[in-house]
């Protein structure tokens, strides 16, 4: 293998070990791009890089190739790659799992917040070679003093604009700080900011400079919209904006709260869209995901921290639903269309943040104009659509539910049938029941043989509120069984001293109102408010 020059570009891969060059044959990769052929060559001769240019240019493999080829010369050396979200490091880990084969490869770490933290110690205990990490996530690890730096000679520094803009300057200090000298360190970002060349001074040393295109202008490859809509009429714009347009689209938002309701919004009139912020379940975001890069969902709605997290090429439209926070946002989120040599569209949504929009202007130097369309607003469809992870029964009330899954018990179903045939007669709200002297009722034998002598019973006028009150005006059990599910029993008094008192009033009507008849209706009362 011959190393070229620092300073030389590199026009093909013969520079590199055959297998490096078999798998960039299988990836059908045979030529390199501009920042492959001005990153790699000084990389491999072991010098600082810095390097700055647009999303989707092939910045991966411009630090995975020399740092396959350093670690194969150097057995007893380790890399750590930072990036700035989970998506992006497990993207990198996919993409250095293509470089090797069977017969060589590897061992890698993928250190990530969200992830089984158990599994990360079984990985960091199999001594990795490679460390792919977030810099929250291997922070923690470092506290606990479960991964091993001290063999760490080749450090990556993956979107380091990205992990500045989410606050992890600190983090990604006390990090260098913990890696032994000498260090040769690879700086990747899409913009140059002036915190970006301060950390490269505090970093680097002499390092190469590799800058491809402009660091502050969105791909020429994208073509930009504006529509300018009132706050309400932001929603029926985009489903007009999406009826109209062909391929994946990826809307942005400015909070996690408003791509979740974005998301179910789109979701209740016909779109196939889910939701990607940072409150997501890491399983639950690989899968929504994967769900987008199969084409099974069209619409992924996003915040912030998929500008950077997603690498999907076949994005055809980026929505700025919500104007970002900072104009170099702005550059990250329409750079993930326009990737690979297609040409891309961007559209933003402006209402009430024409001053944003202003300010993005006056920062970022668009090299194509940007073009102003008419809104098209069009009354909202009823909904007609309910995605399946919603669940079946979405929209509809619990007691809807409850009453469609639930099954009658035996006893109603017995209760129904004793209706219908007439065994049952259930008091109604009449003159017969306002009039305290109705005549007793007589009620049919419905009880085994045991239970014959319970014959009739005086109905007291009331009010029937359900099946069971009534039927327990009407009778008391005698005897525990199980073949009559009616079961009425007094609050504060037993089986047994029910069962008395209905053998009492049988012989006696006219018991309840004798001495003994006052004492044990008193005594019920007292048990009963206790």
């Amino acid at each position: 293998m011959n190393k070229p020059a620092p300073n030389e570009q590199m026009p093909d891969f013969s520079c590199l070990p055959a297998y490096l060059q078999q798998a960039l044959a299988r990836l059908d990769i045979t030529v390199p791009t501009p920042v492959q052929a001005g990153a790699v060559p000084p990389a491999l001769q072991g010098r600082d890089v810095l390097a700055t240019a647009q999303t989707g240019t092939g910045k991966t493999f411009a630090f995975l190739l020399p740092l396959a080829v350093k670690l194969a010369e150097n057995p007893q050396e380790n890399a750590l790659i930072l990036s700035p979200t989970r998506e992006l490091a497990q993207q990198t880990q996919e993409e250095l799992k293509k470089l090797f084969s069977e017969a060589f490869s590897l061992p890698t770490a993928l250190i990530i917040g969200g992830d089984n933290i158990h599994k990360q110690y079984a990985d960091l205990r199999a001594h990795p070679r490679v460390i792919i990490a977030t810099p929250g996530r291997l922070m923690d690890h470092m506290g606990r003093k479960s991964v091993d730096l001290t063999k760490t000679h080749l450090l990556v520094l993956d979107e380091t604009d990205r992990m500045l803009d989410m606050g992890f300057i600190d983090d990604m200090r006390r990090i260098v700080a913990a890696l032994p000298a000498p260090r040769q360190t690879l700086l990747f970002s899409a913009t140059l900011p002036e915190q970006i060349q301060t950390l490269a001074r505090e970093f680097l040393t002499r390092p190469v400079r590799v800058q491809i295109g402009s660091v502050v202008s969105p791909a020429d490859l994208v073509v930009q919209e504006i529509v300018r809509v009132d706050v309400r009429e932001k929603l029926p714009q985009l489903l007009h904006e999406l009826n109209t347009r062909k391929g994946s689209v990826l809307i942005f938002t400015r909070t996690k709260h408003g791509a979740e309701r974005l998301a179910k919004q789109l979701k209740l009139y016909g779109q196939k869209a889910n939701a990607l912020h940072g409150d997501l379940r890491q399983n639950r975001r690989r899968q929504v995901l994967e769900f987008f890069r199969n084409g099974t969902v069209r619409i992924l709605v996003a915040t912030d921290v998929a500008a950077r997290g997603i690498d999907v090429p076949h994005i055809a439209h980026v929505i700025n639903y919500d104007l970002p926070q900072c104009p170099e946002d702005y550059i990250h989120r329409i750079g993930r269309t326009g990737r690979a040599g297609t040409v891309g569209a961007a559209l933003s949504l402006i209402s009430d943040d024409g001053e944003k929009w202003k300010e993005i202007c006056k920062v970022t130097r668009f090299s194509i104009p940007v073009k102003t369309i008419q809104k098209t607003i069009e009354p909202l469809p009823a909904p007609k659509f309910v995605a399946q992870e919603e669940g079946a029964a979405h929209g509809k009330s619990r007691r809807a539910r409850v009453h469609q899954t639930s099954r009658p018990s035996k006893a109603t179903a017995l209760a129904k049938q004793l209706l219908q045939e007439g065994e049952v007669d259930l008091p109604q709200r009449s003159a017969a029941l306002a009039d305290s002297k109705a005549p007793f009722r007589q009620v049919p034998n419905t009880l085994p043989a045991k239970r014959e002598e319970t014959k009739a019973f005086p109905l007291r006028p009331q009010k029937p509120k359900t099946f069971r009150k009534a039927l327990a005006g009407a009778s008391v059990l005698a005897e525990e069984t199980t073949q009559n599910p009616f079961r009425t029993v007094k609050v504060g008094a037993s089986k047994k001293t029910l069962r008395q008192t209905a053998r009492r009033k049988t012989e006696n009507p006219a018991w309840e109102k004798s001495k003994t008849g006052h004492k044990n209706v008193k005594k019920f009362s007292k048990r009963k408010h206790r």
